[in-house]
């Protein structure tokens, strides 16, 4: 037996490291093109171009390993398959279960790999990728600027934009967070429907003009139901420092991706905390709130809502003067509204930052897992079209594997939004994948129908106790 599974192992290795060069191709291409395009618009030279392609690889490296090896096994398997090589073991009394227990035990050391690797190696090294782009894209950083996406301009400064026009410079839809620090848990939140972008390339400075839009901020933070909102036709924010030739930041702030396990973990239970203490605050307000309404409906309560201890006399002055009061009452409901309004949109902030972290950690064990999944998958699929070629397994391979990113890439997504638990959206790719492989194995292994519907027919004269109509008897020669 040693020999054999030294023989599958060694038809394996061929193809694994065959199928990771061609998915890790294949994965670098659209990085290829993105960077190529950067780097000739900011001339950056061409050792920090290729250090920034090796560090690319690191991230590529972590969905191509378990792509390998379900490529390598439907490759060495169906070309055993095809050379009967499985019928002479099958004939020898070496079953399917027997075939397929070095192929498993041998993708589960690499998924443990994998793992090690996810946790070490890989939020070191994309941690020192994040770096250097930030550096890169502090020179010019304006042409980072995307379209739906959130762009941290400095630790202080987050933009966001919903259409942009790169020859003109105007942008729809600007949201702008600034932060008195980081980690700042009530930034400054600017809106505005439209505006334009003017760099200053002499002072490396940046204008943005804002048109039409409202800031909303806490000015004290001890005070959060104390809520200011300033509308504005025109508002203009000035930027400085913000093009500025190549150096080393040496940032120390770390995104999810440039986490390990343990540092994930704290994150998450950081972001809860926060999210129990802005809960705290919109109870509270929530609470102010009612109060203030109850008192307004009261009558007895009203009067001291609207102090008229020091009341006018009947008449106009009186009315004039209820109308302040009363105008004074809704004013500071109205900020408690907003002011409840702002503490529920940070909520849902936290909520995505912790959902964002949980993904992450999930992530790490649920790609390194699928390489058991892929082994447990190949086998039945290697056997069953051995006869169809290489071509025919590399394409169930890509099939298969764009169901499992489709599957992973989309659960992150709706995760990130908290409409889906972390657990089930990293984890759900794997279950499909194996509801799928383990019948597939068991019919492969047994050779036998598990989807034979008359079976499994409750009705049928195997389960309802009943023989089967017994054979003609052959006709007796004279």
């Amino acid at each position: 037996m040693y020999l054999i599974y030294r023989h599958l192992l060694k038809s394996a290795v061929g193809p694994f490291f065959f199928g990771w060069f061609v998915i890790t191709f294949l994965l670098m291409i659209d990085v290829l093109f993105r960077y190529v395009d950067l780097f000739v618009s900011k001339g950056v030279p061409f050792f920090l171009a290729t250090k920034v392609l090796v560090l690319s690889l690191g991230y590529t490296f972590a969905l191509s390993i378990p792509m390998a090896v379900l490529i390598a096994i439907l490759m060495s398997v169906g070309q055993l398959a095809a050379d009967h090589e499985i019928t002479a073991l099958k004939a020898c009394g070496i079953s399917l279960w027997a075939v397929m227990r070095p192929l498993v035990l041998g993708a589960a050391l690499i998924g443990a790999g994998l793992a090690a690797y996810n946790h070490y190696v890989f939020p070191h090294s994309n941690h020192t990728l994040a770096n250097l782009l930030f550096d890169i894209n502090h020179k010019r950083p304006m042409l980072e600027i995307r379209e739906h996406q959130f762009t941290d301009m400095n630790d202080r400064l987050t933009i966001y934009v919903g259409k942009k026009n790169d020859l003109t410079g105007e942008i729809e839809d600007v949201q702008i967070l600034e932060k008195e620090k980081p980690g700042d848990l009530s930034p400054r939140v600017t809106i505005a429907t439209r505006g334009r972008i003017v760099p200053d390339h002499a002072s490396d400075s940046i204008l943005i003009e804002l048109f039409d839009g409202e800031i909303h901020e806490v000015p004290d933070k001890d005070q959060p139901d104390r809520y200011q909102v300033i509308r504005f036709s025109q508002h203009n924010l000035h930027l400085t420092n913000m093009e500025v030739d190549f150096r080393n930041s040496n940032r120390q702030s770390r995104g999810d991706r440039e986490m390990n396990l343990t540092d994930l973990k704290t994150a998450a239970a950081k972001e809860h905390k926060n999210q129990l203490r802005v809960q705290g605050r919109v109870i509270e307000g929530a609470g102010t709130f009612m109060s203030w309404y109850f008192k307004a409906l009261d009558p007895e309560q009203r009067q001291l809502i609207i102090g008229s201890t020091f009341a006018p006399p009947p008449g106009p002055q009186l009315e004039a003067y209820l109308e302040r009061k009363h105008r004074a009452v809704r004013t500071r409901i109205q900020r408690l509204i907003e002011s409840t309004e702002h503490q529920t949109r940070l909520l849902e902030s936290y909520v995505a930052h912790e959902n964002k972290y949980l993904v992450e950690f999930h992530k790490k064990f649920a790609i390194p897992f699928a390489c058991v999944v892929f082994a447990l998958l190949g086998v039945p699929m290697a056997v069953t079209t051995s006869r169809s070629g290489k071509g025919v397994s590399v394409s169930l391979a890509l099939a298969v594997y764009l169901v499992y990113y489709l599957f992973l890439m989309g659960g992150e997504k709706i995760a990130d939004r908290g409409k889906l638990d972390p657990i089930i959206a990293m984890w759900s790719a794997n279950a499909l994948l194996l509801g799928l492989g383990i019948p597939m194995f068991l019919q492969a292994a047994t050779e036998t129908r598990l989807w034979n519907l008359r079976a499994w027919w409750p009705f049928s004269r195997r389960n309802m106790g009943e023989s089967p109509a017994p054979l003609p008897e052959p006709p007796k020669a004279r």
